[in-house]
Order: structure tokens, then sequence, then C-alpha cells
């Protein structure tokens, strides 16, 4: 009788941590497909900033231009600081071992709104070296995801 008391409390004690384990994993996973989500929304609103950009520094005349800076240019520059204030309130701003691969990836994408810090092209165009860093953004980004879910594929480790 003893031995089933014991075997019945180590079995809730054991399913309460599996369940929190695998919540835990849920909740990890929607961080994770969030996170890509908000990726590719920044790139997206950012490419959408940087074409417009170098469309509205092609007028010359200064009315016009001021204008559209602000009914066109600010909002969509706007939206991307939402994306981007988003991404960077997900990243763990304290010491770990990661910081430092999270603290580059959060500078390209800075970068992207900056056009001062973008690679120099040999081509008349912003966007091709706004699509560089794109690129070393992406790639950085892909890094976390997979990082993260490797360690979201082995929910028992929370036990």
């Amino acid at each position: 009788m003893f031995g089933g008391v014991v075997a019945g409390i180590l079995a809730q004690v054991i399913s309460g941590r599996l369940s929190r384990s695998v919540k835990i994993s849920e909740f990890r996973q929607k961080w994770i497909d969030s996170l890509r989500d908000d990726v590719a929304a920044y790139i997206g609103a950012t490419h959408k900033w940087v074409r417009k950009y170098e469309e509205i520094n092609a007028i010359v005349a200064f009315e016009e231009k001021s204008k559209k800076e602000r009914e066109e240019f600010l909002p969509l520059q706007n939206d991307a600081l939402v994306i981007l204030s988003r991404i960077k309130l997900r990243i763990n701003p304290l010491k770990n071992r990661y910081k430092k691969e999270d603290d580059a990836f959060l500078r390209a994408l800075d970068k992207l709104l900056d056009l001062g810090k973008l690679e120099p092209s040999e081509t008349p165009t912003i966007e091709v070296g706004w699509r560089k860093g794109a690129d070393d953004a992406i790639e950085l980004a892909r890094k976390i995801l997979k990082r993260e879910w490797e360690v979201t594929k082995q929910p028992g480790q929370w036990l």
C-alpha cells in the first residue's frame, strides 16, 4: 500500500513537470514564430523606407520634397521602428552566453534604418548597400532562430 502511494505521488510530480516542460516549449515556439514574423516584416518595412528615400531624394523642389518626407517617408520609418522595438524587446539585454551574437544581430537590424552605416556600393543606388545589410541581418536571425529551435526541441530539459 505504501508503495502505491509513493508511486502515485511520483507519477503526479512527473506529470506536473512534463506538463510544465511542454508548456514552456510551446511558449518558446511561439516566441520563435513571432521573432521570425517580425524580422521578415522589419526587412520589408525598411526596404520600403529605402525605396521611398531614393524616390524622394531625387526630387529637387524643396517644398514638394519636404511634403513627401512628412507624409510618406516618416510614416514608413515609424512603422519600421515599431517592428524593430518589438524585436529588441524579445532579445535578452542582460549578459549571457549569447550576448555577443544577439548584439551583432540587433546592430545589423539598426543599420538598415541608418543609411550612413550601410556599406557603400559601386552602383548609384543605396538599395544595393541596403540589400547587403539585409542579407547580413537575415543570416544572423537564422542563427538565432536555429539556436532557439534546438533548445525548444528538447522540452525535457526543464524537468
